[in-house]
């Protein structure tokens, strides 16, 4: 059973390596404004009006470094990507 699920989060630990990688390169202001365009369509979708107080307090209890650091975080990154969805986390 654990192997089916290391198989299953495998192609969950690229990606986050990759970010990780971009994040050391980027500056701390990589929220309001992402440098790398196309990893961050992965993740997100920014919108034009970005940062409202309410919409940084959703990114940070919902966005993808959270549910990058707890396991069921990364369960439901994975869930949601199985199926198909367009946008992974706030």
């Amino acid at each position: 059973m654990s192997g089916v699920i290391a198989n299953i989060l495998q192609p969950l630990k690229f990606v986050r390596q990759t970010l990780q990688i971009a994040s050391s390169m980027t500056p701390a202001s990589s929220l309001v404004k992402p440098d790398n365009f196309s990893l961050s369509s992965i993740r997100n979708k920014v919108r034009c009006y970005f940062p409202r107080p309410n919409e940084v307090r959703r990114v940070r209890r919902h966005g993808w470094e959270t549910r990058m650091s707890t396991p069921n975080g990364r369960k439901v990154i994975m869930r949601r990507l199985l199926k198909g969805r367009f946008v992974l986390t706030h």
